[in-house]
């Protein structure tokens, strides 16, 4: 039964909370978490709501609610129907509001994520892949459609942001435990020990930093003994390559993982700052890279042979089969 709802914008943090969520629950009792749980859904089916009245809509927005399989949500889509997630599961679901402070930055980034991905953004993108709607001034009635329309879009995600968490701080008095993190917390010790304790219970293992789906990775923002590890992992991955050749990844960070290993064994200049693990830590490392490898050799072996089976002409099998019974 649902436990806990996390509840922001988008692109606001919710990939990097929902792995830390799941990482809580991998090191304690057990749980799942789901990212953005129906959000597509919730969004197109409150707006079908306000514009039609029609029930079978209210229905559909009772039946995700109702029906939701895990213990934790996390993600945008939700703030309009909170008080219908109160009905179902009562005062002792635990809402947690996550807010972006820095508004600009969470507007751009919004824009920019529209720009690339419009499909979700039904409304505020001209596109013709927006399909699926999302909530406007015109489902509350703060505005007429053509006034919705002549907003440049950084003004309809304004309304947005400033909508959202409205709708949070409104539902909030619905729910007997609220919490309130800022995106920009995410990574401090304090937020990371109250997410263990409100998902895990008191004293559950803290989760590492995550930080998932960045735009951009900005070396500076790491504590000062990882920097230059960091610049020297990153400094020469070529991201064109990485959209156009399908090993390159894999080929690269093997390749770092084999020389940083190397420098650490002999304690190579090349650490320069960096200290190295220890004999017993490196060994570890290299058990685990061992095991990851193997079993990645083994899905890959699947993959060839299914693919083998793709090419193989219908009826081969069974030719093969009647020459070997002559």
């Amino acid at each position: 039964m649902l436990k806990t709802i996390f509840v922001g914008t988008g692109r606001d943090g919710t990939t990097s909370l929902n792995h830390m969520v799941a990482r809580v629950f991998a090191a304690s009792s057990g749980g799942r978490t789901m990212h953005e749980y129906c959000c597509r859904e919730f969004h197109q089916a409150f707006c079908d709501y306000r514009e039609t009245g029609a029930a079978a809509c209210w229905t559909n927005l009772q039946r995700m609610v109702g029906e939701c399989p895990y213990d934790v949500i996390v993600g945008n889509g939700y703030a309009a129907v909170l008080p219908l997630f109160a009905e179902q599961y009562g005062r002792g679901l635990k809402l947690v509001h996550l807010c972006r402070a820095d508004r600009a930055a969470c507007i751009a980034s919004l824009a920019k994520n529209c720009a690339l991905f419009p499909t979700a953004y039904g409304n505020y993108s001209s596109s013709a892949e927006a399909t699926v709607k999302r909530m406007t001034a015109l489902h509350f009635g703060e505005m007429t459609h053509s006034q919705w329309d002549r907003l440049p879009t950084e003004e309809k995600f304004g309304w947005y942001y400033d909508k959202t968490h409205a709708l949070i701080a409104d539902a909030k008095a619905q729910f007997d435990d609220y919490t309130k993190i800022e995106t920009e917390t995410l990574d401090s010790a304090a937020t990371r020990r109250m997410l263990a304790n409100l998902v895990g219970g008191p004293g559950a293992v803290v989760p590492p930093k995550s930080r998932l789906n960045a735009a951009m990775i900005d070396i500076s923002a790491f504590p000062k003994e990882h920097q230059f590890k960091m610049n020297w992992l990153l400094g020469r991955l070529n991201i064109d390559e990485i959209a156009q050749d399908d090993l390159y990844a894999i080929d690269y960070f093997l390749e770092k993982f084999i020389a940083w290993t190397g420098y650490q064994i002999t304690n190579a200049p090349q650490l320069g700052p960096a200290k190295s693990a220890s004999a017993d830590k490196i060994a570890t490392d290299l058990d685990r890279i061992l095991e990851i490898v193997g079993k990645r050799l083994k899905e890959f072996r699947s993959l060839r042979r299914d693919l083998r089976r793709r090419r193989e002409p219908r009826g081969a099998g069974l030719v093969r089969f009647s020459l070997r019974r002559l």
